[in-house]
């Protein structure tokens, strides 16, 4: 799945209230031929053991800087006004998927700075203007820079894409011109009165051929993502869904094997405890991966995790 989007919010965490109380996934905002979501409620997060490890890593003087930067430019902290991200797609292209950012920010400051930006231009679509800026980030591809678009619906919703019609098709969701999921399609994702933080669904599943832990995956037809925490315990839920009980089989076993290459790595042992609260049940063509979880044991495997990269950056220097 999308898990650079898991990472993404990770990264944008802080206490704070909101005017805004769209933070937990709102399924009419979704286009119904949506392929895949996922949605981060970054204000359930926040007051988590989780959420307030990335509050005190944002609080470090490194990260300071650098959001005092963004704050000065943007007249936004992504850290305290951002309430929710939605990320889906319609399309199977790198360039299909569509980022809904629910945030306290001034949509004329925005206005401005993307008017500010390189190339920059404008459409319209029914009421709504669509700008758009080459991305100077992004390296041209077949002699042409990759431009990203962006518009405002409301308020609080900021939409962005990297190409106008998926936009142009988010903004007729959210202006109640065009469906939005039914119920029918992945319909545990915002289901009322969940406590799920993280949440994602897929039925069109894109991993690598030469990935052999990626087999489970390509073999399975639908995956649905749940996590949340509750009561200092961290809980996730991994569902996979094959065409048959026979394919489901095949399943369980390569996520067995992964389960126990993960106890072998002794030089890693928050992976072996990740491993050893990990279980796993096969119904029929439905394999589900489950995890219970201290929330002060995943902050431990998280700082373990920063401490090997920021070694292994120290070695490279």
């Amino acid at each position: 799945m999308k898990t650079k989007f898991v990472l993404l919010c990770g990264g944008l965490l802080a206490t704070a209230g909101s005017s805004v109380t769209a933070a937990t996934l709102q399924r009419s905002d979704v286009p119904a031929a949506a392929l895949w979501v996922a949605h981060a409620d970054c204000d359930g997060l926040r007051p988590t053991v989780v959420g307030q490890y990335l509050l005190a890593e944002m609080d470090k003087p490194e990260a300071q800087a650098k959001f005092a930067a963004f704050q000065a430019i943007f007249s936004f902290d992504p850290r305290r006004q951002l309430h929710g991200l939605t990320l889906f797609s319609t399309g199977s292209k790198p360039e299909d998927p569509v980022l809904l950012m629910y945030a306290d920010f001034d949509p004329e400051r925005l206005v401005t700075l993307a008017k500010a930006a390189k190339d920059s231009q404008t459409t319209t679509h029914n009421q709504h203007v669509i700008y758009n800026w080459i991305d100077e980030k992004k390296p041209a591809k077949d002699g042409v820079q990759p431009r990203t678009f962006a518009a405002i619906s409301g308020r609080n919703i900021v939409i962005f894409g990297q190409k106008e019609a998926p936009v142009a098709q988010a903004l007729d969701v959210l202006d109640r011109t065009a469906r939005g999921l039914a119920t029918g399609t992945f319909p545990q994702l915002g289901a009322p009165g969940n406590a799920n933080l993280i949440e994602a669904a897929t039925q069109k599943i894109d991993a690598s051929a030469t990935d052999p832990s990626a087999a489970i995956f390509r073999l399975a037809k639908l995956l649905q993502l749940q996590a949340s925490e509750t009561g200092r315990q961290v809980t996730a839920r991994l569902t996979l869904e094959a065409g048959d009980e026979s394919v489901a089989q095949t399943m369980a076993t390569v996520a067995q094997g992964l389960v126990g290459l993960m106890k072998l790595q002794q030089n890693k042992p928050e992976a072996v405890k990740f491993a050893e609260a990990l279980s796993l049940v096969q119904d029929g063509p439905v394999v589900t991966v489950s995890l219970t979880m201290p929330a002060e044991d995943v902050v431990a495997g998280m700082k373990a995790d920063a401490a090997r990269k920021a070694a292994k950056q120290a070695e490279t220097k």
